[in-house]
Parts: structure tokens; sequence; C-alpha cells
């Protein structure tokens, strides 16, 4: 019996499968298992998140003489932790009535709590303030705030909410509330 080998038979044939190769076998990996896409966030975190602007018109109410007109300017960044959206920011605000007018510059935290389309939320801000009041009055020291509030969204692009502060200058008997509606409207 004559036995011959070659390339070429060999290749006709394939390797013997009874015969070790000499190169590792692996297994065909499994393919990659299947994740759903992650949850569409709340109204209230997308409205909360990353970068802040708004202009806050409102009531001012101080603590003796009369009511006024209140407008501010704020702008902060907004951090998901989780069960809270803290967000550090910068907030300018003017108060004018017959007998006040309040000019604050004010460095706080909003801490927000959001809850589906509810987002009830807290604040605290510290800063420089100057009254200028009856009587030729004029001072200025650190203003000091806190506020709490909430929003309340009825769709994607439509949210209702109020916001109420108290805001005090220490040192001048400024003292005062400030209420503002919210309205927010998104395209």
């Amino acid at each position: 019996m004559l036995l011959v080998s070659s390339s070429v038979a060999m290749a006709q044939t394939g390797p013997d499968s009874s015969q070790d190769s000499g190169f590792p076998q692996y297994a065909t990996p499994a393919p990659a298992p299947q994740y759903a896409p992650p949850p569409e966030p709340s109204p209230v975190r997308r409205y909360a998140v990353g970068p802040r602007f708004t202009i806050a018109p409102g009531v001012f109410i101080p603590s003796s003489g009369s009511a006024g007109f209140a407008l501010g300017v704020e702008g902060g960044y907004g951090f998901d932790l989780g069960p809270v959206i803290v967000t550090p920011g910068l907030a300018f605000q003017g108060d004018w009535s017959s007998d006040w007018n309040v000019y604050t510059g004010l460095a706080g935290v909003r801490v927000t709590f959001p809850l589906g389309n509810f987002g009830p939320f807290v604040e605290g801000a510290l800063g420089y303030g100057h009254v200028g009041g009856p009587f030729q009055y004029s001072s200025g020291g650190l203003a000091v705030r806190g506020g709490a509030g909430f929003i309340v969204f009825f769709g994607q692009s439509f949210a209702l909410g109020l916001l109420v502060r108290y805001d005090a200058i220490i040192d001048t008997p400024f003292k005062g509330w400030t209420i503002a509606p919210t309205i927010l409207l998104t395209f």
C-alpha cells in the first residue's frame, strides 16, 4: 500500500478532525445583549437640568410701605443628582414701589425634587443689596434670600408654577416678599 500525502489532497479533503491542529479552538462569541433604550426624562428634568436662564416679573410686598413691582434675571446650570436636581446660579433683582427701590445681586442654589410632571423646589442665596427708601434713606449690605415654589407641566411645552421668596438686607429696615407666577412655553 502506498500512502501519498500532498497539500492538494489535504485541501480537497480538509484537515483530519481527529488530529489536533496545534491552534487553540475558540467558541463563537455570543451576540451582545439587546437593551431597551433609556426612558425619556420627565419634563421637570428636561427643564431643570443643564443651562437655565429666566426673566422673572412679580409682585413685591415690603414689610412696611406699599407693594410694588419686581423684576429678576436669573441664570444657572442644573446638575441631575438622581433624586434631586441642584442648580447653582446668579440672580439680579430690582424691586420698585412708591416707598422703596431695592437692588440685589445674589449667588445661590436651587434644589428641585422632580416628581414626574410636578417639580417642587427650595432655594437660598447670599449677596449684596442696596436699598433706597423713604426720607432719602440709602444703604447697602448683605442680602439674604430664602424661597420655595413649584412647577407643573401640562404637556411637553407648557407649564405653570408659583414662586414665593423672602428677601432681607442686613442692617437696613428692608425686608420683603416676592410672589411670582411661572409660565413656561417651549418650542
